[in-house]
């Protein structure tokens, strides 16, 4: 598995694991949720003890989007290791995995309030937030490409 980053030993360790759902349009743009600093990332979320993976990312994908989506594929696992500026005393290390979804009908309104937005291949690349998803996403581009 592609590691990014380094613990940092000398502060508090938070792990977290995460789907996240890789959606395209016809128009190879990518779906995702945009926070108040223009940083985009993947629908989908953390992990609840107990809960698959996949049962996660159907959930995330409700709570975000209000759609229902199909998984179609893993695409892989990758984790970064880093420090926010929002939790500086926290090593945070996130294992994110990653599958290929097609977005179904909306059965809901999005319980999250950030909004969705569609974008091209390089906006994602330059504005996605963690860079072990854009590596995950390149490898399964380069795969069908």
């Amino acid at each position: 598995m592609k590691i990014f980053g380094e613990r940092n030993y000398d502060l508090n360790y938070w792990k977290r694991t995460g789907a996240y759902a890789v959606i395209q349009n016809h128009q190879q743009q990518f779906l995702c949720v945009e926070d108040l600093d223009g940083n985009l990332f993947l629908v989908g979320g953390g992990v609840e003890a107990d809960e698959a993976p996949e049962n996660a990312l159907l959930r995330e994908s409700i709570e975000e989007t209000g759609h229902k989506i199909q998984i179609v594929e893993t695409i892989g696992k990758a984790e970064r290791h880093w420090v926010s500026a929002k939790y500086p005393r926290d090593s945070q290390h996130n294992i994110g995995i990653l599958y290929a979804c097609e977005l179904l009908e909306r059965i809901a309104e999005p319980v999250e309030k950030e909004p969705m937005c569609w974008v091209d291949f390089s906006y994602l690349e330059k504005y996605l937030f963690h860079e072990h998803h854009l590596y995950l996403i390149k490898q399964y581009l380069n795969n069908y490409t």
